[in-house]
């Protein structure tokens, strides 16, 4: 269980049942950068010790989230007294808004390319047909023992050629006559 007291801003730490975690684990938990629960930290967010590496604090993880769901509903009722959340909250809607127009341009993307299991499934056929070809050289090498090595050789050639311009000329059949 956490100790009770205040940490350097005042802040009560009576603490909560929830994970001693150090920073880092913090801000996984809450779903922020580690740099703004430095700034939590600085603004009075409850810490459990100090006795991390290097003397850094530990924080009980329910006591931050009851500090930090208070602070949000007091900057909701405009009675905040820093500002320096806005900016990690512009950051934060810039990234999750750039994330989103990733996600519509791979949609279109997508689109654009069409089935990606029409196409796996057209180039599995051509793999198989390549596989099959494959197979079936020994029995075509077979036909060629009685001839001169060269010939052998230069016959194997081709048909080895023959099955890698079968798989070069691999496309996709396109099912509606679009582009």
């Amino acid at each position: 269980m956490a100790r009770s007291g205040k940490n350097h801003k005042g802040a009560n730490s009576d603490g909560g049942f929830g994970t001693i975690c150090n920073g880092a684990e913090l801000a996984r938990i809450l779903g922020v950068s580690r740099p703004t629960i430095t700034k939590f930290t600085k603004a009075g967010m409850p810490i459990y010790d100090e006795n991390g590496p290097r003397k850094s604090p530990r924080y009980d993880s329910a006591a931050c989230i009851r500090w930090w769901k208070d602070r949000e509903l007091q900057k909701s009722r405009g009675s905040s007294d820093t500002d320096d959340l806005d900016i990690d909250e512009i950051r934060r809607r810039t990234e999750l808004a750039r994330m989103k127009k990733e996600e519509i341009s791979l949609a279109v993307e997508e689109e654009r390319y069409g089935d990606v299991e029409a196409i796996l499934e057209e180039l599995g056929n051509a793999l198989a047909t390549i596989r099959a070809s494959l197979m079936a050289l020994p029995k075509f090498a077979a036909q060629l023992e009685h001839q001169d090595a060269g010939v052998i050789e230069k016959r194997l050639e081709e048909e080895v050629y023959r099955m890698l311009e079968e798989l070069a000329d691999f496309t996709i059949e396109e099912d509606d006559g679009s582009e």
